[in-house]
């Protein structure tokens, strides 16, 4: 895997011209109240897809969406929680249920992405892991035969898809990274291909601050 500072990463070089573009713009993008039951984008470039259809930055977003990128990241914001979808990913949103517009978690299919939620349970899915959370900042990615987890801050617990049993708590006040194979083993990982810039951004969009930045 490229090294996140690597001239040759794409989701880096697409990181920096998106972070660059909402510095310049500045953080006051928000467009809806955080309190909508619908989000909307924050800011996105090319193609990217709501179910299908091609988006625009008035598309609303409802839990139960499938979110797919092209060539650019997005972002946006859902409730209380905010989302940075790396290029050429695809996330399957999941209600709470057929009577809420809550969202409870959501599955990657492809590519990765860097979120941070309220207050209240949540799933994630990846090809490989199961994240349970509670309100917290966390990147993941799926790779070719294993997922990538990193816990910026807070605690999740982690399962293996093949080894649902065993479960193994995290928590972390900066960065605890996790790869999970295809065979159901979870090892160190490391912090690759997210920054702390990126995190302070998203908290921004729903009105907080990371915790490392609270002191």
């Amino acid at each position: 895997m490229e090294h996140p500072t690597s001239p040759a990463c794409p989701h880096c070089l697409s990181r920096r011209r998106f972070i660059g573009s909402g510095m310049a713009l500045g953080i006051g993008l928000l467009l809806p109240a955080v309190s909508d039951a619908a989000g909307r984008f924050q800011e996105f470039g090319g193609i990217v897809r709501v179910d299908g259809r091609k988006a625009s930055a008035g598309t609303r977003i409802h839990a139960g969406a499938r979110i797919e990128t092209g060539a650019a990241p997005a972002s946006f914001i859902l409730g209380d929680n905010a989302f940075l979808i790396r290029p050429g990913s695809s996330v399957q949103l999941v209600r709470q249920s057929k009577h809420s517009a809550a969202l409870s978690g959501f599955r990657l299919i492809t590519g990765a992405i860097l979120g941070v939620f309220g207050p209240g349970p949540k799933k994630l899915v990846t090809s490989t892991a199961t994240i349970g959370i509670r309100g917290t900042g966390v990147y993941f990615e799926n790779r070719p035969e294993s997922s990538y987890v990193c816990l910026c801050y807070g605690a999740i617990d982690l399962n293996a898809n093949t080894r649902p049993e065993a479960l193994q708590p995290v928590s972390a006040t900066h960065h605890e990274g996790r790869v999970i194979g295809g065979n159901g083993e979870i090892a160190p990982g490391g912090m690759v291909n997210h920054t702390d810039e990126e995190l302070v951004m998203l908290e921004a969009l729903v009105g907080r601050k990371p915790p490392f930045l609270a002191a």
